[in-house]
């Protein structure tokens, strides 16, 4: 076998001359097969060496490009992953902002309902950013709507009694307001913040509180102690006492002992002190809500024109001076010009208070 292999190396690579020219001389040099063969097999070598070479470069330059492109994926989704946490952090964020924001307005809004209104229990539960955020944080928001309805519907239904007994007694609500002490920092509220839903809330609850505070700065008691008097004539309809013909009667006659005290129903201002016709000696009182009172009849009067006087105060004692028959108190009640029934204002205020 060997031997057949040497003798084709022999056959394909005979023994070469070559004649090498340097300088003028020439020389031979003879090139052997072994030579030969050793020359083919080692660029055969080399050819195969830089081919392997080649393919393994190649192999490693799509690995390098393949890892880049991994890495720049990978890069891109940590980008994208980065982008979308900081957006669900800010979102976590606003949302416990404006559930803050409710729970403010909610605790300002229990704490400012008035004493005739039951306050709600509120919401204290904390809301933390955690694996369950979503979830408490929308059990807190339906726990704040469901504690905003029941405060609306409870200020609702205060301010519904209240109109249904100013209506009963027959006094207008659209007075101007009244110059009573009020006064402090000026806190605007920044509305383009809060919502409608508590806003709407919070103009109700301002209603209700210019309410009870209109009752609380009405007549809402009889002048004379209940002990120190009884009704001698009612409001309305009635048969003159001197001329025995049909007449209205635009107040109450309080009879009692001569020399009674006569007391300041509510807070106000004199305006009139002395005789006037028939009411005798006479004093009247301007009160907050466009109302006045008048006091007719009397023996001695305790109070000066343009004087202030607080309720309860002692403003006269009761007498029978003017057109009267015996000593009694002849008691009005005005708003803006209409008389109303003292008797009745004084029931009725007495109830919602």
């Amino acid at each position: 076998m060997l031997s057949k292999i040497s003798h084709l190396a022999k056959s394909a690579f005979k023994p070469k001359q070559l004649l090498l020219r340097q300088n003028g001389d020439v020389s031979m040099l003879t090139l052997p097969s072994s030579l030969q063969v050793s020359l083919l097999c080692a660029a055969i070598g080399a050819v195969c060496w830089i081919s392997v070479s080649s393919h393994g470069y190649l192999q490693q330059q799509d690995q390098i490009q393949t890892l880049e492109k991994q890495h720049l994926t990978a890069e891109s989704n940590w980008q994208l992953e980065k982008q979308q946490l900081k957006q669900k952090l800010a979102e976590q964020t606003k949302t416990l902002q404006d559930l803050s924001k409710q729970q403010n307005l909610l605790e300002g809004l229990v704490e400012a309902l008035p004493e005739s209104v039951t306050s709600p229990a509120s919401t204290e539960k904390q809301v933390t950013q955690d694996d369950k955020f979503e979830e408490k944080s929308q059990d807190l928001a339906h726990k704040q709507a469901s504690l905003l309805n029941h405060i609306e519907k409870s200020i609702t239904a205060r301010s519904s009694e209240l109109h249904t007994h100013l209506d009963e007694i027959g006094l207008d609500k659209q007075t101007s307001p009244s110059p009573i002490a009020q006064g402090g920092p000026y806190h605007q509220l920044d509305t383009q913040h809060i919502s409608t839903d508590y806003l709407h809330v919070i103009d109700k609850l301002v209603e209700l509180n210019e309410l009870e505070q209109m009752i609380t700065l009405l007549p809402d008691s009889m002048p004379v102690k209940k002990d120190k008097f009884y009704v001698s004539s009612q409001f309305g309809y009635r048969k003159d006492p001197i001329t025995g013909r049909r007449a209205m009667h635009k107040g109450v006659d309080l009879a009692g002992w001569h020399k009674t005290d006569i007391h300041a129903p509510a807070a106000g201002t004199v305006t009139k002190a002395g005789k006037n016709g028939g009411y005798g000696k006479f004093v009247e009182i301007e009160h907050a809500n466009g109302l006045v009172t008048r006091f007719g009849h009397l023996h001695t009067i305790k109070v000066k024109k343009g004087q202030k006087v607080e309720k309860s105060d002692v403003i006269a004692l009761m007498g029978s001076t003017g057109r009267s028959t015996s000593t009694h108190l002849h008691y009005e009640v005005l708003q803006n010009g209409k008389h109303i029934n003292p008797i009745k204002l004084a029931k009725v205020l007495s109830r919602v208070q």
